[in-house]
């Protein structure tokens, strides 16, 4: 009961929130994006659509989000696009959908690893449902290690953690996906205050 008030509060106020963050985080979106050549393509965590303006038309996309608050929100910005195709569901309900695909050309992952319960058993799903040949595209903040802001982030993560529905300041998401199958053919690390990690991955 409590998780869900914090479910709505976060939805509310996520965007306004982010709103000065994704003036920079936007470009780093769209370089994401804009290696995509084909489908399907499947997006964990799509949080309130974010990312939904930014796709082609052309491109059919799987996108996923377990928190009913944001789903609603990220519906909105889906309607008069019928090539997003959303679901209220975690990313362990992915295989065997009935309405989702068995695999992945792409797999986006836009601040999400950092909720995600158990990311070892995330990163193996990822690799589970992605092609051979296929993508993973991430877009993550990270540890800072024990400079200021990284101090800063031990401090106050376990107040954070359950306002924010599970987001972790302390985990390093990059070493996470390298330690489990996953390697960068592309990456960028960069500062927006705290630490920041983009990436497109291999299996």
């Amino acid at each position: 009961m409590i998780r869900r008030q914090y479910q709505k509060l976060m939805a509310l106020f996520y965007d306004p929130f982010m709103d000065s963050l994704e003036k920079e985080l936007i470009k780093h979106r769209r370089f994401l994006i804009g290696k995509i050549d084909k489908g399907p393509v499947l997006e964990v965590g799509a949080g309130t659509g974010v990312n939904f303006d930014l796709y082609p038309d052309h491109l059919e996309i799987y996108a996923i989000e377990p928190s009913m608050p944001m789903y609603k929100k990220a519906l909105k910005k889906a309607k008069n696009k019928p090539n997003i195709h959303l679901f209220n569901i975690g990313l362990e309900e992915v295989s065997g959908h009935p309405e989702i695909p068995e695999s992945f050309q792409y797999i986006l992952s836009t601040l999400v690893l950092c909720t995600i319960k158990d990311p070892e058993k995330g990163a193996a799903r990822y690799h589970h449902l992605l092609k051979n040949d296929g993508k993973l595209l991430v877009l993550e903040h990270i540890h800072s290690g024990e400079n200021f802001y990284g101090k800063l982030q031990k401090l106050v993560n376990p107040v954070w953690k359950p306002i924010a529905d599970g987001c972790n300041l302390t985990r390093r998401q990059d070493e996470i996906l390298k330690n489990n199958g996953f390697e960068a053919i592309d990456e960028k690390y960069f500062k927006l205050g705290t630490d920041w990690y983009r990436a497109i991955m291999k299996k």
